[in-house]
């Protein structure tokens, strides 16, 4: 019997090497820039060779407020391969917040409203942190450059708006992520990071390992023989 389950010890210990292997990145150290997520899936679907980051954020958090420059500033850093996809936290099945992100999304507002709204709550007092929609909306519609007349039918739009809640909230969930702000990379490497420096550089390191593998360079052909001189 011990000879059996050893056996089975062995052949459960092969089998989980190699996807040990296939998740590690180069130079880097899980438990230290990294937390591999088993499963883990991008929040949008990309394309070969691009690598996604994404941010799992909520206005109401000081936190997300102060490192949302720096992140924006980091970003415009990236290289070719990876972009920076913003995932509101969703904290119920129709978050006011969350609901006015996408809806700005739609409107193609959410550009000069983002800010805003980290501002609205954290400096100047405008929205509280338990603001309705009806409150984000009354303040959207005061931000110049917001659509008001899109940004109001979005918000309207439940058909469009709730899926959009429920994936946003399956993916913080899938990804553990437990806190504001978290950044996630590919789906599969939840950052670590004792400050904000130090997160960013994590995830610039795990960026950097996720890009895609330059082909080797080709050999040059042989150089074919010159014909022998003719002997006279």
């Amino acid at each position: 019997m011990r000879a059996l389950l050893l056996s089975l010890a062995l052949l459960l210990t092969a089998a989980i090497a190699p996807a040990r292997a296939q998740q590690a990145l180069p130079g880097l150290t899980e438990g230290v820039q990294y937390r591999f997520i088993e499963d883990g899936q991008p929040f949008q679907a990309q394309p070969p060779g691009r690598v996604e980051v994404a941010e799992v954020f909520a206005y109401t958090c000081p936190h997300c407020a102060h490192f949302s420059p720096m992140l924006d500033k980091w970003a415009k850093q990236l290289p070719a391969h990876a972009r920076l996809v913003l995932v509101p936290g969703v904290f119920g099945r129709d978050d006011p917040w969350a609901r006015l992100f996408f809806a700005a999304q739609t409107a193609k507002s959410l550009g000069v409203l983002h800010p805003r709204l980290f501002a609205a709550v954290h400096e100047t007092g405008e929205l509280p942190r338990n603001a309705t929609t009806v409150q984000l909306l009354a303040f959207a519609n005061r931000v110049q450059g917001v659509n008001a007349a899109a940004l109001k039918a979005a918000l309207a739009d439940d058909a469009t708006l709730l899926p959009k809640l429920k994936h946003a909230y399956e993916f913080a969930g899938r990804s553990q992520v437990d806190g504001t702000p978290s950044l996630i990379v590919a789906g599969r490497y939840l950052i670590l990071g004792n400050s904000y420096d130090n997160l960013l550089a994590n995830a610039r390191a795990v960026v950097d390992a996720l890009a895609p593998k330059k082909p080797a360079p080709a050999k040059p052909a042989p150089a074919k023989a010159k014909p022998a001189a003719p002997r006279s």
